[in-house]
């Protein structure tokens, strides 16, 4: 019996062995740190492409396997996305563009198959750490956009003392009527909120339409330079305050004094805007599309509200809040000259 329980034992030992020998997964898992040397490429897709899908996600696995990889992607519906992906088929001398594709050092992968071919073993040469560039000059700048210059901007906007006048003007009439300061006053901090969000959209959309040259960065960098000298001397245009004043007249509700933030926040534009501006350019240079800039402009928008809410807290416990107004626009100025002098250095 012994004898058969080792025959046994010996015949499931061949079987298993011959199931290791001859089984085999049909696609390998990515295999992470091939190579450590960072390289960066630039992906161009379509939305709705079956093909792009099936490229995006041998992207993703690609991203895995190697983590000092930056892919910059592009979706193609945005038109300049497009105008971007043309100018590098010009440059590689392709004249009939075609989707997925992967721009990576001075090779050109167009079509899923080629890029799964032939993707990792130039990776794995370090073909990557140059960034595309199309005529010598990089397109686009490598990554995500620099938080902290959006914070900077961000920050920089929501100290401007025009908005925290008017809110001022609010709060003292709503206390000299016997309104609701604590509801009424958010009310109209939740309008100029949604409008300069919805603001910051269309103005992002129509720059978005631009094919900027690359030193757009820079540009923007000598702009935020220039803007904080001004922002010392600019003010709430004369002929803006008695339409201010008759919208302030009319928030006798939180409902009334919602709409007001909403013109009041169009109408302060010319006085505010300015960094807001900068920002939303500076955002176009990085290929940003859906969710990313949504994002982008909760956080821009949350910091611009910001001191409003502060300056009603303190008024709604304090009665008599003191701005130093004076202080408030030094600072805003010397962050902007910050923001600017960053971006020069980028």
């Amino acid at each position: 019996m012994a004898a058969d329980h080792k025959k046994l034992l010996l015949i499931l030992l061949l079987i298993l062995m011959a199931s290791a020998v001859f089984t085999h997964p049909t696609m390998a898992a990515p295999q992470a740190n091939q190579t450590t040397t960072p390289q960066c490429i630039y992906f161009f897709y379509a939305n709705g492409c079956s093909a792009c899908e099936e490229a995006k996600t041998y992207m993703l696995q690609v991203e895995q396997q190697f983590p000092n990889l930056t892919v910059t992607d592009f979706e193609i519906t945005n038109s300049s996305n497009y105008d971007l992906m043309v100018q590098y088929y010009n440059c590689h001398n392709i004249t009939s563009p075609n989707w997925p594709v992967v721009f990576i050092g001075t090779q050109t992968l167009v079509g899923v198959d080629q890029i799964e071919s032939e993707l990792t073993p130039l990776l794995l040469n370090d073909t990557g750490v140059q960034c595309p560039t199309c005529n010598g000059t990089p397109s686009k700048p490598v990554g995500p956009p620099p938080l902290g210059i959006i914070f900077g901007m961000a920050f920089a906007d929501s100290l401007n003392p025009c908005a925290i006048t008017v809110l001022i003007v609010l709060l003292v009439a709503l206390s000299a009527a016997s309104r609701s300061v604590w509801k009424t006053g958010f009310a109209y901090i939740l309008g100029n909120f949604l409008s300069y969000l919805a603001i910051g959209f269309g103005l992002f959309t129509i720059l978005q339409q631009f094919n900027l040259p690359t030193y757009t960065t820079k540009v923007v960098g000598v702009l935020a330079i220039g803007l904080a000298f001004v922002s010392l001397f600019i003010k709430l245009p004369d002929r803006s305050k008695p339409t201010i004043k008759r919208l302030i007249d009319t928030a006798t509700s939180p409902y009334f004094a919602f709409l007001v933030g909403v013109g009041i926040s169009a109408i302060e534009l010319p006085c505010t805007g300015g960094p807001y501006f900068l920002a939303l350019t500076l955002l176009t240079q990085y290929g940003i599309t859906g969710l990313g800039i949504l994002g982008y402009l909760l956080l821009y928008n949350l910091i611009f509200v910001l001191p409003l809410v502060v300056v009603l807290l303190v008024y709604r416990f304090a009665k008599s809040p003191n701005i130093p107004k004076q202080y408030i626009r030094i600072v805003s100025a010397v962050l902007m000259l910050i923001m600017g002098i960053w971006l020069l250095l980028l």
